[in-house]
């Protein structure tokens, strides 16, 4: 479960490159950005090598949540979503998404969790690793979907790329 956890950042921008094409954009990845010691979540944008947008994505939270009034465990894969205009480094859109635990509903910064993604009990939980870690994948492949459909929504018509820093 952990190494899934792992490498959810590049299973992330693989479904997202996927996803954005499929709405139409052409997506690719920007490779070896420098990031400051100090502070690796942060980009100057001004100086990447790219002229189109850029999507920058910030896991916020990942793990399995179990409420107070519950003892059933469920996903939660808490995601923040910036899309950069990289001459001025000025946002084009932002939101935080929840899937899973935290979502409610079926809107722009909600995913629901697929329903059989849901444990009983702790020992149920740790007893399906391969069940869990299939419910991060799902997680992953929903997220990329969900923030593909909203920037679609935002912008008709498709700009000509959208690049993304992992």
């Amino acid at each position: 479960m952990e190494a899934m956890r792992k490498d959810m950042g590049s299973k992330l921008t693989a479904a997202l490159v996927k996803q954005l094409r499929t709405q139409g954009y052409e997506a690719e990845v920007i490779e070896g950005i420098r990031r400051p010691a100090s502070s690796s979540d942060n980009i100057d944008y001004t100086g990447l090598p790219v002229t189109d947008p850029v999507l920058h994505i910030y896991f916020n939270e990942v793990g399995m949540y179990s409420s107070r009034f519950s003892m059933d465990y469920v996903p939660r894969v808490n995601l923040s979503a910036y899309l950069i205009r990289p001459q001025d480094a000025d946002t084009l859109y932002g939101e935080t998404i929840y899937y899973g635990a935290d979502s409610r509903g079926n809107a722009s910064w909600s995913v629901p969790a697929d329903a059989r993604h849901r444990w009983a009990s702790f020992d149920e939980l740790v007893g399906k690793p391969q069940e869990v870690a299939q419910s991060y994948e799902d997680a992953v492949d929903a997220l990329a979907a969900r923030i593909a459909k909203n920037i679609r929504e935002q912008f008709e018509p498709a700009p000509a790329r959208v690049s993304s820093a992992p």
